[in-house]
């Protein structure tokens, strides 16, 4: 049995700037064993990406619902939630002309998930994203944000950026994220580590010995998830969040070794991040500094 839970929630810096949620999403169940979701972020600098984000979110989903089954072929699912992109581009197209604004206006990033059992099929555009907690009990991308070196994203007319497949593992639980709510998962205190995502933040999310979702229930699940999210101060995150999850709980995913679950020691990493700043920005404090690889014996 496949449960779902989704949010959008306004960030506090859109509810104190009197700018309206840019975010939405969609789910669509279509049997115990299938179902379709999208996240969809329209960008901040594009006056209308609030209608963009909600159109890409509605039609991409509905699309493939309408095309797509159970017994589909893996080429059939691809090729629909590629035709799902484009028939929400098209549609986006269209507001923008009905409306005589420029398309400019109109920017949203959008990912997608079919799951079926335990097969992860997406297409994906922008820095939103996609995580999948695998059978074997770890926590992985399924996508990469996608902005070019100056931070700027890719949005949904950027076609050439668009990623389309099939996830090469099984999955038991898929997370859907817009940036807001995705970059919290990957702290940049711990991108070089070997274990890059924060395991506990991610369980809470997907993991069913967490949530517990066939006992409680899908209604009693977002609203924790709802209060969680209300309360992560502005610091963290003051942009608007949305997070969809999909959790097969037929399967349960085996164990990963102890460490895996550890809580990262946050504060030996900012030491360590600190100090590696100051070596970048003030080389000169260092040049006392004994180097061993220069010192070794003849």
């Amino acid at each position: 049995m496949i449960y779902a839970y989704g949010i959008t929630m306004d960030g506090t810096y859109h509810l104190k700037n009197n700018i309206v949620c840019q975010d939405a999403h969609s789910i669509i169940k279509l049997s115990d064993d299938m179902v379709i979701a999208a996240v969809a972020d329209g960008l901040g600098s594009a006056e209308h990406s609030d209608v963009a984000s909600r159109l890409a979110a509605d039609l991409s989903t509905t699309y493939c619902k309408e095309n797509v089954n159970q017994e589909s072929s893996t080429d059939v699912i691809i090729d629909s939630i590629k035709t799902s992109f484009s028939k929400a581009l098209k549609a986006i197209e269209n507001e923008a002309e009905n409306q005589e604004n420029p398309i400019e206006q109109y920017d949203t990033t959008i990912s997608l998930a079919v799951l079926i059992n335990d097969t992860l099929y997406y297409g994906h555009s922008g820095d939103s994203g996609i995580v999948a907690l695998t059978v074997d009990g770890a926590y992985e991308k399924v996508t990469e944000q996608q902005r070019d070196e100056d931070n700027r994203v890719f949005p949904l007319f950027f076609q050439d950026k668009w990623e389309f497949g099939v996830f090469e593992k099984k999955v038991c639980s898929v997370f859907l994220a817009t940036d807001g709510m995705l970059e919290p998962l990957f702290p940049f205190l711990i991108k070089n580590e070997k274990v890059s995502i924060h395991v506990n933040l991610a369980q809470f999310f997907m993991d069913n010995k967490s949530l517990c979702i066939d006992e409680v229930g899908e209604d009693a699940v977002k609203t924790r998830i709802e209060d969680f999210i209300k309360n992560i101060p502005d610091e963290q995150v003051n942009d608007d969040k949305t997070v969809v999850v999909l959790i097969n709980t037929a399967i349960t995913p085996n164990l990963q070794a102890d460490e895996y679950y550890e809580e990262p020691n946050w504060v030996e990493l900012k030491r360590k991040h600190d100090e590696e700043w100051k070596r970048l920005a003030y080389p000169h404090l260092f040049k006392g500094e004994v180097n061993c690889a220069d010192n070794n014996d003849e």
